[in-house]
Order: C-alpha cells, then sequence, then structure tokens
C-alpha cells in the first residue's frame, strides 16, 4: 500500500535530519543496507538508529513516534556539532541519502511482495502504472488497448487462473474509471470463462474471489442468471450460495435501468424461483431479499410486466 502524502513529508523530514546526523558523525562509519540497528559514539555521545515500525492500518508510517525521532535526533545532532565542529565539513552526504532511498526502495518491494501472497488476485493494482487513470481516461485508444489485451488474457487457457482473474479485475476498474456501464470487451463469454474457472478450482479462496468478482458483472444476459441460479440450487457452501443470490439481485436491478424486457424476464425467474425453491435454504436466502410484502409487491408487478 504506498505511503500517503503526510507520512512521507514525515519521512522526508527524517531523513534531512539523519543526513544532517551523517553529515556530523558518519564520515568514518560504513552503514550497509541490512544494517538493522546501529551505535555511532563520538566523544562519548551515542545515537541509535532503529527500523521504524509501520502501523497494521494499511501499512502507514507512525506520525508520532517518527516526530518523537526526529525531536531526539535534532537534540543529538546539535550536541555532536558542539563537540565535533570539524566533522560538519569533511562528510559527504550521497552515500546516505542512496542508503536511505534504497531502504525506503527495499521496504516499498516488501510491502507489495506481502500483498501479492496474501492476494494474488488484486496484486495488479500495485503494479499498475503511477498515470494509469490518467491515461485510460484521456486517451481512448490507449484504453482500447487495455481492454483488448485485458479480454485475451482472460480467455486464454495457457495463463494461470490467479491472472486471469486479475485481469477481470482490471478490466472492471477501466470500467469504473469511464463510469461505463458495460463495454463490447466485457461480454457473456468473459463471464462464463470465470465463472468455469470458480466451478472447477479446487482452491476454495480462489473460487469464492472469482465468484465475487462476477456477481458485480455489467453483463445483462438470461445465461448468467441461469448460471448463478444453478450455483444456488445446487453449491453446499453457504457463502457462495447468497453469492448466487447477490448476482441474481444484481442481474435484476440493473436490468431496470437498461433493459424492460429483460427485467420482467428476471422478475419472473426470480417469482417462479422464490415460490417453488428446490429447499429450504434456498427460500430462506430468497426470503431474505424478497420476504417482506413490499418487495415482493415489486417482483410481482416487474414479473407481470408492470414497473
Amino acid at each position: 500500500m504506498p505511503i500517503n502524502k503526510g507520512s512521507v513529508a514525515i519521512v522526508i523530514a527524517t531523513m534531512a535530519i539523519a543526513i544532517s546526523c551523517y553529515g556530523t558523525f558518519f564520515a568514518e562509519h560504513i552503514v550497509t543496507p541490512h544494517t538493522k540497528q546501529n551505535a555511532i559514539h563520538q566523544n562519548g555521545s551515542e545515537i541509535v538508529l532503529t527500523n521504524i515500525p509501520l502501523n497494521s492500518d494499511y501499512n502507514e508510517l507512525s506520525i508520532d513516534l517518527l516526530n518523537k525521532k526526529i525531536t531526539a535526533l535534532e537534540l543529538q545532532l546539535a550536541n555532536l556539532k558542539i563537540q565535533n565542529p570539524a566533522l560538519a565539513e569533511t562528510a559527504n552526504n550521497d552515500d546516505f541519502k542512496e542508503l536511505v532511498i534504497a531502504v525506503l526502495n527495499e521496504k516499498e518491494q516488501q510491502v507489495q511482495a506481502k500483498m501479492r501472497a496474501s492476494n494474488p488476485y488484486h496484486a495488479f493494482y500495485s503494479e499498475l502504472p503511477d498515470d494509469y487513470e490518467l491515461r485510460i481516461k484521456s486517451d481512448p485508444h490507449y484504453a482500447q488497448k487495455m481492454a483488448t489485451q485485458l479480454r485475451e488474457q482472460i480467455l486464454n487457457p495457457n495463463v494461470s487462473d490467479e491472472e486471469r482473474l486479475a485481469a477481470l479485475n482490471q478490466l472492471q476498474l477501466s470500467m469504473n474509471i469511464l463510469n461505463k456501464q458495460s463495454m463490447p470487451e466485457y461480454d457473456f463469454a468473459i463471464v462464463d470463462s470465470v465463472f468455469n474457472l470458480a466451478i472447477n478450482s479446487t482452491d476454495g479462496n480462489f473460487k469464492i474471489q472469482a465468484i465475487e468478482t462476477i456477481t458485480q458483472t455489467p453483463v445483462l444476459d438470461h445465461r448468467v442468471v441461469e448460471k448463478f441460479t444453478h450455483l444456488l440450487e445446487t453449491d453446499n457452501n453457504d457463502y457462495v450460495r447468497r453469492l448466487a443470490v447477490q448476482g441474481l439481485v444484481m442481474q435484476y436491478y440493473q436490468a431496470q435501468n437498461e433493459q424492460s424486457d429483460y427485467t420482467q424476464q428476471v422478475a419472473q425467474h426470480l417469482l417462479t424461483l422464490y415460490q417453488n425453491p428446490t429447499d429450504n435454504d434456498v427460500k430462506t436466502l430468497l426470503d431474505e431479499v424478497f420476504g417482506n410484502q413490499k418487495m415482493l409487491e415489486k417482483l410481482q408487478g416487474h414479473a407481470s410486466g408492470g414497473s
């Protein structure tokens, strides 16, 4: 997760103080990028540089801790300058600057690697160019090129399941950036491909991630409704069945903004499913959505061709 602007400002301030310290007393010491703690002695004075821990929330730097470290460094720097005024003129700051940059880069790589390991299906976020959003918005040719490439990756059986799902997530992200409800590159073939990946996967985590993604699909197609219905009636995982209901409801509500005929078709399907459930679990899950009188009347109205 990238460090936010406030944290970056504190990091830069810390670097500035640390570089100044280096200029005063580091001239005769060697520091390696992997040093975790260094104690520097000059005429009885000691300064200890330790790794600054990260907060668990979004890996942001602890502002309070950094402020305290800056204050401590300032005091020690003042004392060292008084004791060793000649060292300030002989030190070379460039090496320490490179060291700090290297440490920050290494830390960022560790954060990204950890994110990819914990959620490989969303790892593409960390690998997008910094100007991805602006380019998608300002350059239609680039947006078209990316959509085509992502479609090819999703449909390519030689690409890993994780990469195909990541490509679908990126395609949906691009649609959201462009504020589009649909695009030619995102059709039923895409949904069907990812659905099949989910159903055939032996990885439970991947299956859930894939189904969660396609419940948000903008593709309005009766075949999508059939797939979610089959999942609802046959899967043995309660959460997956709830996702199937969510997919059906999304088809129903999206259709109301797009296609009146399709709205009626989906409403009729849901009403039949509600009135003739295959088991009590299906009935219970549909009851949570359509069980109240107002929602049921709305569903019946759409099923009969009304609004």
